[in-house]
């Protein structure tokens, strides 16, 4: 299992902790990113200075920016290059998975997520589940945060890399939130709100609804799709881009989503798909799924969705849901799914796969232990 780190304290405090207990780790993670903007033509100290032009926002961001000044002091990085991971996803160019000369063979596409209502369960607890897809070498580095006791503000518990304020977690008010990075031709314009920051704030709120809300209020720098659970049993995906947001309402309790936008408004500014070669076919496999779930889902049927390896019969390995590196490409850009998570809203308890989810058992992460 990745290692669990508690935290409690101010946001300084925890931060501090949490950067001197991930220390290692922080430091794997930024000579990985390191490599990844290099091979994009983006060097270290650049990255520092683009992630450095977040700071104004993420000051407006509550005790964001105390975790982060705390990560950087624990850990003994410049506060720059923590800022420079946790906007890694905005510092990087729209066209990246192409190569930095757009020529060289495109990096198949990210994340497949899915949310379940509680009604469709069979034990009626609301569930959120993903395979998060990205270069494998970062494994290594993930971290489970369990940050408790801070005030009025939610508990919460949260899968992310090493340095990143937070990713794919779940809180103290059932409030469960996943993600899927999208890229639109009109992103990274302008240093608005950065996905991870999103996806931390999002945790100290209390609802689905309120996440939608509070998403309406703001500007955001790139695109992405917050995937969204709560213990009330409302599920819903938030498309996010420069251009507004957009909300996917569940079919029969259920919603997935890959790395393109639903929303045909959004999808306007879409950027080229044929760089995310296996996105439309894994919504295809993983909607194929839930059409064939029974009227009561359980816990195994959704294992065997993040477990699929086989695709569609007419897109073959590109509909993949558990998705195996190419070791023909550079490490870099060697995809794969990194890890399996599935959230229970209602007991506030992830089970993770902390590998390849068809090598490795999902185990049991209480946000209460």
């Amino acid at each position: 299992m990745f290692p669990v780190l508690n935290l409690s304290g101010n946001a300084f405090e925890r931060g501090y902790a949490y950067g001197i207990q991930a220390r290692t780790r922080i430091a794997s993670s930024i000579q990985n990113y390191i490599a990844l903007f290099a091979s994009c033509g983006v060097d270290w100290k650049t990255a520092q200075r683009r992630g450095d032009e977040f700071r104004d926002v993420v000051i407006g961001c509550g005790e964001v920016m105390d975790e982060i000044d705390g990560i950087a002091a624990g850990s003994g990085f410049l506060i720059n290059e923590i800022l420079a991971l946790n906007c890694r996803t905005e510092i990087l160019p729209p066209t990246f998975a192409a190569g930095s000369d757009g020529k060289s063979p495109p990096a198949p596409s990210e994340c497949t997520s899915f949310a379940v209502a509680g009604g469709r369960c069979a034990d009626g607890h609301t569930r959120l589940g993903q395979n998060w897809d990205w270069m494998g070498l970062q494994r290594q580095n993930v971290v489970i945060l369990r940050v408790k006791n801070r005030g009025e503000l939610p508990d919460f518990l949260t899968l992310t890399e090493a340095g990143m304020v937070a990713k794919i977690g779940l809180n103290a008010h059932g409030v469960a939130i996943g993600l899927n990075i999208l890229r639109a031709n009109n992103d990274r314009q302008a240093p608005n709100m950065p996905a991870h920051i999103f996806q931390r704030l999002a945790l100290d709120l209390d609802s689905v609804d309120s996440i939608i809300e509070f998403a309406r209020t703001l500007k955001f720098c790139g695109s992405s799709n917050a995937i969204l659970a709560d213990g009330s049993g409302r599920v819903a995906s938030l498309e996010y881009s420069p251009s507004g947001v957009a909300v996917i309402e569940p079919d029969q309790g259920a919603v997935a989503h890959t790395n393109h936008f639903c929303d045909l408004n959004l999808a306007r500014h879409q950027a080229p798909l044929s760089e995310m070669l296996t996105t439309e076919p894994r919504l295809d496999r993983a909607n194929q799924h839930i059409t064939g779930w029974p009227d009561r889902v359980t816990t195994r049927n959704l294992t065997t969705l993040l477990r699929d390896e086989l695709g569609h019969k007419s897109s073959g390995k590109l509909g993949a849901i558990c998705r195996s590196p190419d070791r023909s490409l550079p490490p870099v850009q060697q995809i794969e799914s990194v890890f399996g998570v599935i959230i229970n809203c209602n007991k506030k308890e992830m089970l993770v796969a902390p590998g390849l989810p068809t090598q490795v058992e999902f185990e049991a992460v209480s946000l209460a232990a």
